[in-house]
Order: C-alpha cells, then sequence, then structure tokens
C-alpha cells in the first residue's frame, strides 16, 4: 500500500474545509440524495461524499456502508485530491497503491473505485464524491459525465450553505454595530443640545459653559474616532474579496504605527513596548494589518495608566501569533466571554472615564472571520489584558 502525498496546499486546503464547517456536522438530505443518485447511475453499491481532514476522511454521506471515518492513511480519496479529474481505480487488487489495504483485503472489500475532487471556487480540494463496487468494473462515458457534474452541485450547495451562514452573521454583527453607533452618536450630540439650551438660558457661568464643553469635546472626539473606524472597517469589508496579500514586515510595520499613540499613551503615563523580531515577514494585506494594530493598540491604552503596553509576534509553523498585552486594569472570565458571545454587552469604562463601546474588538473580529484569522483574550483582573490575533 502507497499513502498519498499531501497536497502542495495542505495547510490552506484545510482552513478552507474548516472554513466551511462541515466536518462532524449532522446528516442533510440534499447531500444524502446526491450519493443515493451517484449509487443508483453508477450501478454501484456504495457512494460517499468524504471530505479529507488532517489525519482521517470523514463522510458527510454515505450510502452502502455503516462507518462516518477511517484514517487518512489509507483513504482512496486521499489520493483522489491529488488529481484535477476523476480518479478511476478499474481493479484495486491490481494496483500496487491499493492492492495490500485493508478495505481491499478485507469489508467491505473495495475492487472499484471511481471518485471526483470538490473543487471550490477558489481552486482547494475539499474531499471527493466516490462510487465504490466490490467487482472490477469501468464506468462508461454517461456515469463519469454525471459523477463530474453530482460533484459540482455538491461544491455549490456547500458555498450555498456557507454563504448563507454569512449572510446571517453579516446581520447580527450589522445590527449591533448600528445599536452601538446609534447609542454613542446620539448621546454626546444630546449632551451638546442640553449644554447649549443651558448656557442660552443663562442657567451657566461662563466657568461651568467651558468646563462641560470640554468635556462634550472629548466625547465628540471619541464618536468621530468611532465613525472613522467603522469607515475603515467597511472599506476593509468591500476589499476582502479581492484582497491582495503582500510581504509585510511586521517590525517595521509596528514602528510606524506606535508613534502615533505616542501622546495617547503619554497623556496616561502608559510605556510603549516593541517585542518583534527584525526579519519577522507576514503575507498580508498592510491596511488591514494596520486596522487590527490601531484597534488594539487604541484598546489597550484605554483601559491601562501608569503602566506598559507591549507589540509582540513569533512564527507558528505556517501562522503568525501578533500579540498586545497590557497591565492595565484587565477583566473577569466571565466578562472576556461575553465580549463576543453576549448582545447586551457594556464595556466598562476606560481608568479616565473613556467611554466603551466595544465596538474595536467586535470589528476586528468580524474582519479576521473573513480571512480565517482568529482573535484570542486573556485577561486577570487588576493584572492586565491580552489579545493575540493569529493570521
Amino acid at each position: 500500500m502507497i499513502e498519498a502525498a499531501l497536497p502542495h496546499d495542505e495547510q490552506d486546503r484545510l482552513q478552507e474545509l474548516y472554513r466551511t464547517e462541515l466536518l462532524d456536522s449532522p446528516k442533510d438530505t440534499d447531500f444524502d440524495e446526491i450519493v443515493q443518485l451517484a449509487s443508483r447511475i453508477c450501478d454501484v453499491p456504495i457512494s460517499l461524499i468524504s471530505l479529507i481532514d488532517a489525519g482521517r476522511q470523514w463522510f458527510k454521506a454515505k450510502t452502502g456502508i455503516d462507518i462516518d471515518e477511517t484514517e487518512r492513511s489509507i483513504s482512496f480519496c486521499a489520493h483522489a485530491i491529488l488529481q484535477d479529474d476523476l480518479m478511476e481505480v478499474r481493479d484495486t487488487s491490481k494496483d500496487e497503491r491499493f492492492a495490500d489495504n485493508p478495505f481491499v483485503k478485507g469489508d467491505p472489500e473495495v475492487r472499484f473505485y471511481a471518485g471526483v475532487p470538490l473543487v471550490t471556487e477558489r481552486g482547494y480540494k475539499l474531499g471527493t464524491l466516490c462510487v465504490i463496487d466490490k467487482t472490477p468494473r469501468v464506468l462508461t462515458e454517461d456515469q463519469a459525465l454525471a459523477l463530474k457534474v453530482l460533484a459540482k452541485q455538491i461544491i455549490k450547495l456547500i458555498e450555498l450553505r456557507s454563504r448563507n451562514k454569512e449572510i446571517q452573521h453579516l446581520v447580527t454583527t450589522q445590527n449591533r454595530i448600528t445599536s452601538i453607533i446609534s447609542h454613542d452618536v446620539r448621546n454626546p450630540l444630546a449632551a451638546l443640545k442640553a449644554i447649549i439650551e443651558l448656557q442660552t438660558s443663562g442657567a451657566l457661568t461662563e466657568e461651568e459653559t467651558t468646563e462641560m464643553l470640554t468635556m462634550s469635546s472629548k466625547q465628540l472626539d471619541s464618536t468621530i474616532d468611532m465613525v472613522a473606524n467603522v469607515s475603515d472597517w467597511g472599506r476593509l469589508q468591500m476589499k476582502v474579496q479581492r484582497m491582495q496579500k503582500v510581504p509585510v514586515n511586521l517590525s517595521t510595520l509596528i514602528d510606524q504605527t506606535l508613534p502615533s499613540f505616542m501622546a495617547t499613551a503619554s497623556s496616561k503615563n502608559n510605556i510603549l513596548n516593541s517585542d518583534v523580531p527584525k526579519g519577522l515577514v507576514i503575507q498580508a494585506e498592510q491596511q488591514a494589518l494596520h486596522f487590527i494594530l490601531r484597534n488594539l493598540l487604541s484598546n489597550a491604552n484605554k483601559y491601562t495608566e501608569f503602566g506598559s503596553i507591549t507589540v509582540s509576534a513569533q512564527q507558528e509553523e505556517s501562522r503568525v501569533r501578533l500579540k498586545v498585552c497590557d497591565t492595565g486594569i484587565g477583566m473577569t472570565k466571565e466578562k472576556v466571554a461575553s465580549i463576543f458571545g453576549s448582545e447586551k454587552n457594556f464595556p466598562a469604562p476606560g481608568t479616565q472615564g473613556e467611554k466603551g463601546s466595544g465596538l474595536g474588538l467586535l470589528l476586528v473580529k468580524d474582519f479576521l472571520d473573513k480571512i480565517n484569522g482568529r482573535i484570542l483574550i486573556t485577561s486577570e483582573e487588576g493584572a492586565g489584558t491580552c489579545v493575540s490575533i493569529i493570521l
């Protein structure tokens, strides 16, 4: 038996597979009907929709077999995803790749296999639609064509379901963003209107008016920053499908970003540190990285005073972990868990009473979800917070 080699794009292929959220998902009638049709068209007892995971193949749909998954090392489909077209093994007992495969020598006694790769719009092969028989045979032209057509229908089903989930997520996110913005824009404008009315009526002295306008100005600055943040997020949303990744030196990017935070950090007696290896380069969209970093630094400074904020990064196999850690007020485990999971998440004010909406982290997470990134938050009340971005 010869074990299949890994595809050249294995890590990206797996990320695409995980993005679909198909692995270990419940039975689905639409997929079940496709394998039943494939089995009938090809006149074989077994048909499968097989998804190739890192160490296993898992069957999204099956007919004629009871098991749900097998080791990848003995998978026929692991060989099939290395092909660009139908892979047909007319007699497995005479093929050195499979002759001593346990599924050939034992139950279900596979003698014939034909599999068509399931190729996404982005060119990644998630697995196969395959048919299996217990006797050697050859597919007719019509049967081979039918398998290829059905494989394309499977991909259309997968991508339709993915897009439906994205739409549901987008609607939920937009509703939450709209709620935050409407609340945070209305409040400072209402406060400013009240100050003007009080001053006009003579209820405020000149000194009181100046003090209250100064406070209102800070509120409006925060609101303007929030609206600008949403605007940047919107531009990135429009670019996400055609985003051009280029080599970005993280140390250089951070050295360029930190100076713009020096004044606000200094006003709270915070020290900004960079602990990023000079030669660490990541394939990414620079504007997106800047958007993420700016939000994390702003958030860290909001909840830190007389402390430090450190940006670090490290390579982890094919990915990079970018981390922003502060020595600020921190959060309880319950608060961390509610940041992205609760519709009624009300962030605490900053150390100088700065308004906290949670919008920055929400926008970062929403964007990361679209580019297969992850955000992880660890925190200890009274000790500080670390936010990790994995790209």
